[in-house]
């Protein structure tokens, strides 16, 4: 999904004064005809659309001002979700649970709803760029890449704290804003716009390349242990320039997860601290059982790996 961002202007914040709102009846309903969204439309009544911010295979991302809040934010209008009343109740539940989610490492999102036949989110309005971006860049230092999959860790944790899991973690939902301070993006959405008829290559085409073992073979099966080993792959990809499994077709893609060990980091790069290689390894393992307890515990581990060997390398 494209990042919520755009250069100028503060993130919006939800005003003490005034709640989120939970509106799914707009006197559209879930099969009323789709329409456009653009620059000037005027969402759900309350969101004047101002410009395009970016687009990807869930939707696309739009700034708008929020007319209630009186200040800008991001909106998030799917374009990939099932229309049919067993969907819209899937993506009000999922998306239920991500309103609860307050942390500085997870987006806030303001409001969720349907308008004009077309789901949408309204979220904080944030600086920076996702972490996709930053890896093609290939500018960031070691020591700040690790203290961002850190921070990640930590969303994730209070996530699931609560019970939410966000099965779709990979760089593109991570953002790193100008503060670096990572934003996990995008919670529920995965589960929430996947239609029953959906194929598999449409349910997981962007990701498969950073989904667990369990995932791989049930979509719906995902549980913590699953986000630890998906950030996991990420961590991975930061440290040595690309994912530990590739492959251009989707299925044996899905069957390296499952079956083959990852290979050794340190065999790409024996620059990376032993300590930093075997949290990652670990959180990789092909068994839920065999990783960290928590994603609170890879963190702790990348930490500690990294800060013991920082005094070797100077």
């Amino acid at each position: 999904p494209a990042p919520p961002s755009e250069p100028p202007r503060r993130a919006a914040r939800p005003s003490g004064g005034s709640q989120p709102t939970l509106d799914f009846d707009d006197g559209e309903g879930p099969g009323a005809e789709v329409q456009p969204v653009g620059p000037g439309v005027l969402v759900a009544g309350r969101y004047r659309v101002e410009k395009m911010l970016g687009q990807g295979g869930m939707g696309a991302v739009y700034r708008a001002f929020d007319l209630e809040l009186s200040e800008p934010v991001a909106l998030k209008v799917l374009t990939g979700a099932s229309h049919s009343e067993a969907s819209l109740a899937r993506f009000r539940q999922e998306l239920k649970l991500s309103r609860r989610l307050s942390h500085r490492n997870i987006v806030r999102v303001h409001d969720i709803g349907l308008h004009a036949g077309q789901y949408f989110i309204s979220m904080e309005l944030l600086q920076g760029a996702d972490l996709r971006r930053h890896l093609e860049a290939r500018a960031l230092p070691r020591g700040i890449g690790i203290d961002l999959m850190v921070q990640a860790t930590e969303g994730l944790q209070a996530a699931h704290d609560l019970g939410v899991v966000h099965r779709d973690i990979k760089p593109e939902n991570l953002f790193v804003t100008l503060e670096t301070v990572v934003k996990v993006m995008d919670f529920g959405i995965a589960r929430a716009v996947q239609a029953p008829g959906m194929t598999m290559a449409g349910v997981m085409g962007g990701t498969a390349c950073y989904m667990s073992p369990e995932q791989a073979s049930d979509f719906s099966s995902a549980n913590p242990a699953s986000d630890q080993y998906s950030l996991a792959v990420v961590v991975y990809e930061l440290l040595v320039g690309r994912p530990p499994f590739e492959h251009p077709a989707l299925l044996p893609l899905l069957h390296m997860h499952a079956t083959e060990p990852p290979p050794p980091l340190r065999d790409e790069d024996p620059s990376i601290p032993e300590a930093v290689e075997a949290a990652v390894l670990r959180a990789l393992a092909k068994l839920p059982c065999e990783r960290f307890e928590s994603c609170a515990a890879f963190g702790e581990a990348l930490r500690a790996g990294w800060e013991d060997s920082t005094p070797r390398r100077r």
